[in-house]
């Protein structure tokens, strides 16, 4: 089950990256509706390479790439509240989807740490369950 979750949370990180070529914000410019793709901002940039990051530190197996994946979902949620641009933006789709993304993978990623925290994933097939004292005094008799 554990592979499984990290699975499906590197593919919402995935989203989330890809989320930045869709429609970032609307500016009502003089010419018309114009629409601003994430990759053309410096902060939709940004989100894809954390995005990027993350995946890998999903790859090797660190326990706080939830970390990333929050740092982006906070990123997506900065720009749907406050956009940026130029005049009076509207919140495009790509924003939505990568919070919405990023809120699973960070649910998803945490559950998994402390799953594996439960379960006491680390340790040799031989050795025995620490329940209280580690180290010299969980081996006093």
């Amino acid at each position: 089950m554990s592979a499984t979750r990290k699975w499906i949370a590197q593919a919402c990180v995935v989203v989330a990256g890809a989320a930045m070529f869709l429609p970032w914000n609307v500016n009502a410019g003089l010419s018309g509706t114009q629409t601003v793709t994430g990759i053309s901002t410096g902060v939709g940039r940004i989100l894809l390479v954390i995005c990027i990051l993350t995946v890998v530190l999903i790859q090797i197996r660190w326990r706080p790439a939830w970390i990333g994946a929050g740092f982006a979902g906070a990123i997506a949620v900065r720009e749907l509240f406050s956009p940026s641009g130029t005049g009076t933006p509207d919140a495009g789709l790509g924003p939505q989807i990568a919070f919405i993304a990023c809120a699973v993978a960070v649910l998803l990623l945490g559950w998994n740490m402390f799953a594996g925290v439960a379960a006491g994933e680390g340790r040799g097939p031989d050795e025995p369950p620490r329940w209280f004292f580690s180290g010299p005094l969980g081996r006093r008799r």
